[in-house]
């Protein structure tokens, strides 16, 4: 055999023979516009207490999370990066507040960053761009 058709085969068998399990869907795309709202207005307290607030906006909704180490504020995609057209493909902010949790694929999320730390989930929750200026915090649809 020469070393062009060993090549040729190896290259056939990584492409062929390499099938993930997981097809990985995209999140549609956010339908919402540019809005701004203020975080110390009373509707957003549990940003103080709770550290994080659940807003109407996004896919299937925001959970806009305080970082209590930096003060940050990260806005997240509640619809779950794992078969995210599935009908049930929502996180929800679980007991402990350090988990986002999809009920239906069982796949958990970390609160700080997004990144899935267990269950079918490979790929992080979206974030999208915020921006503080005093007490007003701007969400933007663009994706971080």
């Amino acid at each position: 055999m020469t070393m062009k058709n060993r090549l040729i085969g190896v290259f056939f068998v990584v492409l062929f023979g390499c099938e993930s399990n997981q097809v990985v869907d995209q999140i549609p795309s956010p339908n919402f516009g540019e809005f701004i709202i203020n975080v110390n207005a009373p509707q957003y307290f549990e940003l103080s207490t709770k550290g994080f607030v659940l807003l109407p906006e996004g896919v299937r909704g925001i959970i806009l999370y305080k970082n209590p180490l930096s003060a940050e504020y990260i806005a997240y995609e509640r619809n779950c990066s794992y078969q995210p057209a599935s009908s049930c493909a929502v996180v929800e902010v679980d007991n402990t507040g350090l988990l986002m949790v999809d009920a239906c694929c069982k796949s958990e999320f970390a609160l700080l960053d997004g990144v899935p730390r267990s269950g079918p989930a490979v790929l992080p929750l979206r974030q999208y761009v915020t921006q503080l200026n005093g007490s007003f915090l701007t969400i933007s649809p663009q994706i971080k």
